[in-house]
């Protein structure tokens, strides 16, 4: 189809109509053949980026229990109010908006219920072009409705789609198939918890707040050893609250949970109040920093290995990553500075050097949460100080952070917020340093058992 191109698929119920879409998406792979934009194989285009340029409309529009603007919003979280309006007003909807006593305020109801099914229509067309796709596909998205508001939205649809590849899809299966599938690409959501899931994805203001509420925990392989038993641990916003305890106590089980590496036997996690399991897995680890005792570097250079996984990172960001980790000055001794190979797991460099690049690349995330298991645990007494420092500046240098760090070396939790003592599998002690050593209970014989090291 050419850009700017209106193609409609007709066929009967099987046909491959909606499959059509659905490859489109990345969905499904084909089994053979290939399927192209402007040229380039759609394997070559980064996923995510490929489906934020398609907008999608389908037959029954889902609404969320809030106001036109923020349904409207939901099609881009940073749009402004202009391009929410002229979105509406490409959608043939803003006059009818603006007949409401409160306007782009009114609250829709439950799944929009307090709006007609032409209404929900438009609604969900302008949340779709508010993104400014490149693409439009349409699947029945006028077969539910009475010919006047049919004529309407398909009026608001013919307008929008000047200069966008319009693609139709006659069959209204195809949300059915998607059912699932990413929130940001359906713009809306198929049941009412991808309403909440969405919500909790979009979600930018995020505090940091972590509580574990009640938690219990076996690991599958392990059933009759239990790790965490009735746990409680409340974190708030930008704290800095240490694990310590003797090994096996459940220090490390609480990050692997708060990643979801694995899900509680028992009791709730919680994240500014929300259930974790309520949540984006996605976005959620993209709100952690883990800094472990074994950093994983790749046989790329270090400024690779500091951006891993992010793109269009520039130089300046990279390097400004590596002077919080207190790892600029060494890497600019090198001959080949930032494109210096590391070798196989960061062989060329020593413990500190790639413990260092790997902050580094947390640092570069900037995230919410910043989750250090042991991470100078394995290190000589200057390296471990060379972390240790990088650490401390980054988390005051980002005051909004919070951060959870186990450890067993005094230097590394003794100017902590708050530190709790774990022993089988619960918190038998909490305070700062100074309140844990004169109360000379588990965490005082836990450092004298190691000569305050």
């Amino acid at each position: 189809a050419p850009a700017g191109q209106t193609t409609a698929l007709v066929g009967s119920t099987g046909s491959g109509k909606s499959t059509c879409i659905s490859l489109i998406l990345r969905y499904y792979e084909p089994s053979s053949g290939r399927i192209t934009i402007d040229g380039r194989q759609l394997t070559d285009y980064n996923v995510r980026q490929l489906r934020q340029s398609i907008g999608v409309v389908s037959q029954e529009p889902i609404l969320f229990g809030i106001t036109i603007y923020e349904n409207i919003r939901f099609g881009k979280v940073n749009a402004t109010r202009a391009e929410i309006e002229q979105a509406a007003r490409e959608a043939n909807v803003h006059n009818f908006v603006m007949q409401l006593p409160n306007k782009y305020e009114t609250l829709v109801g439950e799944r929009g219920i307090q709006l007609s099914g032409g209404e929900k229509q438009r609604i969900a067309l302008a949340r779709a072009l508010v993104k400014q796709p490149k693409f439009l596909l349409l699947d029945e998205a006028t077969s539910a409705l009475d010919n006047i508001s049919e004529k309407i939205v398909q009026e608001a649809l013919d307008r929008a789609c000047k200069g966008t590849n319009y693609f139709v899809c006659r069959f209204p299966e195809w949300i059915i198939i998607l059912v699932g599938c990413i929130a940001c690409v359906l713009n809306g959501a198929a049941q009412q918890v991808f309403a909440i899931l969405l919500a909790k994805t979009l979600d930018v203001d995020f505090r940091g707040e972590i509580k574990f509420n009640n938690v219990n925990f076996i690991y599958p392989t392990r059933p009759t050893s239990i790790i965490l038993n009735k746990f409680q641990l409340d974190i708030k916003p930008s704290q800095r609250v240490a694990l310590v305890g003797t090994s096996g106590c459940g220090k490390s089980t609480t990050i692997q949970l708060l990643e979801r590496f694995y899900d509680t036997t028992g009791g709730r996690i919680l994240l500014d109040g929300v259930d974790i399991r309520l949540l984006n897995i996605h976005w959620l680890r993209s709100q952690f920093g883990l800094v472990g005792q074994e950093p994983v570097l790749f046989d790329l250079t270090i400024a690779e290995n500091i951006a891993y996984g992010l793109e269009n990172i520039p130089m300046e960001d990279i390097i400004n990553a590596a002077r919080k980790a207190n790892i600029h000055q060494f890497i600019n001794r090198l001959p080949q500075g930032y494109e210096t190979k590391v070798g196989l797991k960061g062989s060329f460099l020593s413990g500190g050097e790639k413990q260092r690049i790997a902050i580094a690349r947390v640092l570069l995330r900037r995230p919410k949460v910043l989750l250090l298991d042991e991470a100078t645990s394995a290190m000589d007494s200057h390296n471990e100080q060379l972390v240790q420092v990088a650490l401390e500046q980054a988390q005051t240098e980002d005051s909004c952070c919070t951060s959870l760090i186990i450890a067993h070396r005094l230097s590394t939790i003794r100017s902590c917020d708050v530190i709790y003592v774990l022993d089988g599998g619960h918190i038998v002690e909490r305070g700062t340093h100074t309140e844990l050593i004169q109360k000379r209970g588990a965490y005082y014989k836990i450092l004298t058992q190691r000569n305050f090291q």
